[in-house]
């Protein structure tokens, strides 16, 4: 079996509500679906989608570098995944979204050629359904609890607070309101997307301590590893780091410093060859997971992050597919989040079939 060719697939993803971060409010994303064919008629999906204030990817780098890659792609047999996602490495710098997209249609090619889920091409299955982390956050405590409440109806426990965004003093009081609504078997956290300075941080940090919240995430901007290894060794809250971490040299600087986990995702590390090393990476050096995807991606990438949710040992820090929230999708039947969960999908490949019509 041998490619034929690889395509780049422009699509735009919109939002059903704008989410607003600390940085940016995002109401739609212009992502790139990579479509690989083989000789035997055998077709993989995968998705890149644009994140220019996370990785420096928009739609049109993110379809050169597609393109680009597969000159040297275009013969080669694609179940040799690993050498394939070594040699894009040496083919280009960078563009890891681009090289991530194309991995997850190899992987998409392999399922359906073994005739097994993805999931099953990782190791095998641990769960067959991954608890959804939902967004909430509007920098209005009383818009916050209630949005917590209605969600908790619909059956999701684990709860991300985006931080950042409205008045420290607001934000403090919508934590302990939302942590003292919620049940005690509900998860809640927090993501400040480098919305603070260290001292900001380190003070909205200690006005949590005693609040049982699972981690914050990213509470000061990148780029000083030093000044994150600081905030977290003084917090008494578990801190993540997501924007410090663009590769996995970033994950082992990290580890064992006093940062207690990582968020890992698709379009900074590669794809699901990446994403998987990474995790493998954090068991070694002790860092939980936030298994992450970008918003806002279509059940493609969506299915790629519950597929590498199903195969991780552990993935404390929870998973949020990006596609949450999504007012259109590229997928025949969408991958939803039912009663607060993923199922897995069980059918061959990614298990999601792509409808551009």
């Amino acid at each position: 079996m041998r490619i034929v060719s690889i395509e780049a697939v422009p699509i735009t993803v919109e939002l059903a509500k704008p989410v607003v971060m600390s940085h940016i409010t995002i109401e739609r994303s212009c992502n790139v679906l990579a479509k690989v064919t083989t000789d035997n008629g055998l077709v993989g999906w995968g998705e890149g989608v644009e994140a220019a204030d996370l990785t420096g990817d928009t739609q049109p780098a993110i379809a050169a570098a597609v393109d680009y890659l597969a000159r040297g792609l275009i013969g080669e047999d694609p179940l040799r995944r690993n050498a394939l996602w070594w040699a894009m490495a040496k083919m280009m710098h960078a563009n890891d979204t681009a090289k991530g997209a194309i991995d997850m249609a190899l992987h998409d090619i392999a399922g359906k050629h073994f005739g097994i889920p993805v999931a099953e091409l990782l190791g095998g299955q641990v769960r067959a359904s991954v608890p959804a982390l939902t967004l909430i956050g509007s920098g209005d405590p009383d818009a916050d609890v209630a949005s917590a409440l209605s969600k908790r109806e619909a059956g999701f426990r684990w709860f991300k607070m985006k931080l950042g965004i409205g008045s420290t003093e607001a934000e403090i009081e919508t934590m302990r309101r939302v942590r003292e609504a919620l049940p005690a078997d509900c998860v809640l956290c927090g993501d400040a997307n480098q919305g603070w300075s260290e001292p900001q941080a380190l003070s909205f940090l200690r006005a949590l301590d005693g609040l049982d919240i699972a981690f914050i995430e990213q509470p000061i901007a990148q780029g000083d590893h030093a000044a994150m290894v600081r905030v977290a060794q003084a917090s008494p809250v578990p801190i993540c780091a997501d924007q410090s971490v663009h590769s996995l040299n970033d994950i082992l600087v990290f580890g064992r410093t006093g940062v207690a986990g990582v968020s890992l995702k698709l379009v900074k590390l590669g794809g699901i060859t990446g994403v998987m090393r990474g995790a493998a990476l954090c068991e070694s050096l002790g860092l939980q997971i936030n298994l992450a995807g970008k918003v806002a991606e279509s059940s493609v990438a969506a299915a790629a992050n519950v597929h590498c949710a199903a195969a991780m040992r552990a993935v404390n820090f929870g998973c949020s597919p990006g596609n949450q929230g999504v007012k259109s999708d590229v997928a025949s039947e969408p991958l939803v989040a039912a009663n607060g969960a993923y199922r897995v999908p069980t059918t061959p490949g990614l298990g999601v079939e792509v409808d551009l019509v």
